[in-house]
Order: structure tokens, then sequence, then C-alpha cells
């Protein structure tokens, strides 16, 4: 049988718990705009987004919260992020001029 043994304090632990999502508020905070997509988005749809995003230069986080995935970025680069559109589906890019054809 192992033994283990704790060598930090148990505050140490709940101090570092509360500290992170400082740090990821403070991250996140860095950007001016957001994209809110649901977590249960196709992995196909988000991995085509971000890859295009990051061909095109745009500066993001992504960032996980319960029930959505946030893309943080700066204003200007919607027109390389994911965005609803009136059919009530996601696209890449701004309605009615989508720069990413999936047919590519």
């Amino acid at each position: 049988m192992t033994k283990h043994q704790i060598t930090q304090p148990v505050g140490e632990d709940q101090k570092l718990l509360d500290q992170q999502p400082n740090w990821l508020e403070h991250l996140r905070g860095n950007f001016d705009a957001e994209v809110h997509l649901p977590a249960n988005i196709s992995r196909e749809f988000l991995s085509a987004a971000l890859l295009w995003a990051i061909e095109n230069k745009v500066d993001f986080g992504l960032f996980h919260e319960a029930g959505k995935i946030i893309i943080a970025h700066f204003g200007g680069d919607e027109i390389y992020l994911p965005s609803r559109w009136f059919d009530k589906r996601w696209h890449i890019g701004l309605e009615d001029k989508e720069p990413f054809d999936p047919g590519d």
C-alpha cells in the first residue's frame, strides 16, 4: 500500500481556487467583444471557425462557462468569427458577408 502525504496546508488550495476566476476575468477583460456559442456547437464548426480566425490573424481568447463557449476578441474582427444569422444558424462572418466557404 502506498502512503501519500499532503505537504500543502489546506487553506492554500482554496486560495488558488479563489484567485483563478479573478485571473481569468482579468484576461477576458482585455478583449472588448465576445461571441457566445452554445457548448453543444459541433466541433467541426468550432474548429473551422478557430482555424479561420487564426489564418486571418485574429487575436482571441477561448473561454468556457456553463453551457457556452466564449470567443473573446477585439472589435473589428467580427467578419472572421461566428455569428448567428436570421436563419437561427451559426455562420462564420457577418450576415450576407460570409468570408468562409466550407466548400473550399
